[in-house]
């Protein structure tokens, strides 16, 4: 009888819980070549994926934000929980529990330490913190063994930016988790009592945008944009799916027009987008910096072109003339004259319609990746 291989010890380390919902399902393709544990800080969400994942997990409080005296501590426990479980292989994610982790990992001499690069924080950061954020990022590629990017565009900018000169992978086309094409689908939602709640006629023309409430995604200018267009054309919409933050806040005016505006649905956060996504006309997506820009998918597989910036990640999800419009970053004027190219041209939105969800689904399909990242990672520890 053939003696079956003991798999190796795989631990997925994020800094909030809430962050292994980039795993969801992955985890289960994973298992069959890796025995997986969670770790994060504490919270009802890491046992809720834990258990949907069916995998154990530890909790190490970590702070988002930069402390040195919990931080310190945060790497003691993560130092102890190391040596205890003595992993194979480590995958930190997310900026801080991805810098502590490949500290701890290459102080208890992890094999294989892999550092997951899924944005580049430090763009959006100024002056001393600035420098030390890419110093964070430069230490943790340093002491993994493998770094990984979710974008061709993030692996771009390691280079430029000197942040990595090692070998930065990615997984197929790039993404974290791909995109559930059996899920975010028209035929799979009805949207006509939603349409009706929110006073949405046949003669409305609908702009969407979901996401963080905040300066970084671009929102003021969204609304800059947006005001000019409602003032020549009365019948346009603009549909805000998102919560506002206090970290990178947009400005007052901006939040004012938002929650005064009748031309302007804001429904706050929104577990089921998929309602508000078919309500959609026209996907805007100003940000200034993206890893990849996951809504940007789930809009195009519920056949909503986008207007996009055009920077790292989305400029992959959104090719210019094709399934959307690429624009510059921080432009109002771009912006609001993209919004009315399309807005005057139905029929450019109907042609890019019919090709958004064909073009992400060849590219980053769900169930085609986890079984690439399996392929990948097995590969990488050679485990066969």
């Amino acid at each position: 009888m053939k003696e079956q291989k003991v798999k190796k010890k795989l631990l997925i380390i994020t800094t909030i819980p809430a962050s292994f919902h980039f795993f969801k399902g992955q985890v289960r393709v994973l298992k069959k070549g890796f025995d997986i544990e969670f770790v994060s800080s504490p919270g009802k969400k890491l046992y809720y994926f834990s258990d949907l994942e069916g995998v154990n997990s530890h909790e190490v409080p970590m702070n988002r934000e930069i402390s040195v005296l919990q931080d310190i501590g945060s790497l003691v426990k993560l130092i102890k929980l190391f040596k205890k479980i003595k992993p194979d292989i480590i995958h930190g994610n997310t900026p801080k529990g991805g810098f502590l982790s490949m500290v701890a990992g290459w102080f208890v001499k992890v094999p294989h330490r892999i550092y997951c690069v899924h944005g580049l924080r430090y763009q959006g950061a100024k002056g001393f913190k600035r420098k030390l954020l890419i110093a964070m990022e430069r230490i943790a590629c340093k002491l993994a063994t493998d770094v990984f990017t979710v974008s061709f565009g993030v692996k771009k900018t390691l280079k430029e930016d000197g942040i990595s000169n090692k070998d930065v992978n990615i997984i197929w086309n790039g993404s974290v988790n791909g995109i559930d094409t059996d899920y975010f689908s028209v035929s799979e939602v009805d949207s006509s009592a939603m349409k009706k709640q929110l006073k949405l006629t046949s003669d409305n023309f609908v702009f969407g945008f979901v996401g963080r409430l905040v300066k970084d995604k671009g929102i003021n200018e969204l609304i800059q944009a947006f005001l000019e267009i409602n003032k020549k054309y009365p019948y346009t919409r603009l549909l805000l799916v998102g919560s506002f933050e206090e970290a990178d806040p947009i400005e007052l005016e901006t939040k004012n027009e938002i929650e005064n505006n009748e031309n302007i649905i804001y429904v706050g956060f929104q577990r089921e987008i998929r309602l508000y996504l078919n309500l959609m006309d026209l996907f805007t997506f100003p940000s200034y910096r993206e890893g990849f820009g996951i809504s940007l998918m789930e809009a195009a597989a519920m056949n909503v072109p986008a207007i996009s910036s055009n920077i790292s990640g989305c400029n992959e999800i959104i090719k210019d003339g094709y399934n959307g419009k690429l624009i510059s970053s921080k432009s109002a004027i771009e912006l609001q004259e993209a919004m009315e190219t399309f807005l005057l041209n139905p029929e450019l939105v109907k042609s890019m319609s019919s090709v958004s969800r064909e073009y992400v689904d060849d590219r980053y399909n769900q169930k085609k990746l986890w079984e690439k990242a399996l392929e990948y990672y097995l590969k990488l520890v050679d485990h066969v």
